[in-house]
């Protein structure tokens, strides 16, 4: 072959290196995939709006063949699409998945054809802080496809490209001091109403109220109760403290175990010897392993470094508003069935039976590890 040969074959190799490395859409015969992005932060939540080709979709609405969806599809199967995206789209907040679903749908005009444009919101149980976004559409498909991102919070616009060997954003933003105690008063609140085992003790101490609260002992039956939960708040929240810092640490199952039982003892002395003598040493000393439990939720939650103390009062707090509560719900049940002494004994013993009953279920649950058993 001649020297001028060479160079023609040379010369040629390299533009057909240069249009694979560069124009990689162009040697392949067609264009790659492109979805377009708006995000837009909030306190506790993430909007995303999509903007995604009617070329592109034939995969999320599985169809046989690759080609353009229709106006008809897009519109008929609008849920199954926006399965698909939240399948492939997620949200995570301090290690928590957050919930996403669609909050609106439409179609938009383009050259040849139309887009889907579906914004997603993704709401999550704390305000943003190390919020990270997944993306991972359609690079099983197109190892060339891109997402194009504008992040847009607080009057800031930056933009990020995802692509198949970079798949994540950090969304989130520092939280401030107001958005931590908020949280963690939530937290505690809510833990205490879904904490039935915590109500169940705490119902049970109380209960023996029917029996001092009779016309003109009101003062004295209010008593009981601010004794009974003033000592059932000290204990608890003394060991919440103290197992948060890590200076105590005590087996989960057994504190679980424990708590059950205290809800059968309780229950025991409302059946057989109900008196209010000792209520306020029972609600102290089983108030101690119950703040152990309340501990246990925080160890999985996290408490953050900075603001510890802080995010720790404010979940006592939230669990001590749960409790009045439920006392300032309790007490008008009281004193509406105090003027019937067959009703305050009907209250006393049937509630305290089932109490009883619950007690020795969750005990075997807990002490067992029988967690195929419905709590």
């Amino acid at each position: 072959m001649s020297k001028v040969a060479w160079h023609g074959l040379a010369r040629f190799a390299l533009l057909l290196f240069f249009l694979v490395s560069f124009f990689p859409s162009v040697a392949l015969g067609h264009q790659s995939s492109v979805v377009y992005l708006h995000i837009i932060p909030a306190r506790q939540s993430v909007r995303v709006t999509l903007r995604i080709a009617n070329s592109d979709l034939y995969e999320a609405l599985a169809l046989p063949v690759d080609r353009p969806i229709s106006r008809e599809e897009a519109t008929q199967q609008q849920a199954q699409l926006a399965r698909y995206l939240l399948s492939k789209l997620t949200v995570e907040n301090e290690g928590q998945r957050c919930l996403g679903q669609l909050e609106k749908s439409e179609l938009t005009e383009r050259a040849g054809g139309f887009f889907v444009v579906d914004t997603l919101r993704f709401s999550c149980a704390r305000a943003l802080q190390a919020a990270t976004l997944r993306y991972e559409l359609f690079f099983d498909l197109d190892a060339r496809h891109q997402g194009l991102a504008k992040l847009e919070s607080d009057g800031e616009v930056r933009e990020q490209l995802f692509r198949s060997d970079r798949r994540e954003l950090t969304i989130g933003k520092p939280r401030g001091a107001l958005d931590l105690l908020f949280d963690h008063l939530r937290l505690g609140i809510e833990h205490i109403f879904t904490g039935y085992d915590h109500l169940a003790f705490l119902m049970g101490l109380l209960l023996s109220v029917v029996l001092v609260w009779q016309r003109g002992a009101e003062r004295r039956a209010l008593g009981f109760v601010l004794r009974v939960v003033t000592a059932f708040t000290v204990a608890h929240s003394l060991t919440l403290a103290l197992a948060a810092l890590q200076l105590i640490h005590v087996s989960s199952r057994f504190v679980e175990s424990v708590i059950a039982l205290s809800i059968g003892w309780i229950a025991v002395e409302n059946l057989i010897f109900p008196t209010l003598n000792r209520r306020a040493l029972y609600a102290f000393g089983f108030g101690l392993i119950h703040g152990l439990g309340f501990a246990s939720v925080l160890r999985e939650l996290g408490l953050p470094k900075v603001g510890f103390v802080s995010a720790l009062l404010a979940f006592n707090v939230g669990v001590e508003l749960g409790q009045l509560a439920v006392v300032a719900l309790l007490i008008p049940i009281v004193a509406l069935l105090s003027r019937d002494r067959r009703a305050q004994a009907w209250l006393l013993r049937g509630v305290s039976v089932v109490l009883l009953l619950l007690s020795l279920f969750w005990f075997v649950q807990r002490a067992f590890s029988l967690d195929s058993l419905p709590s």
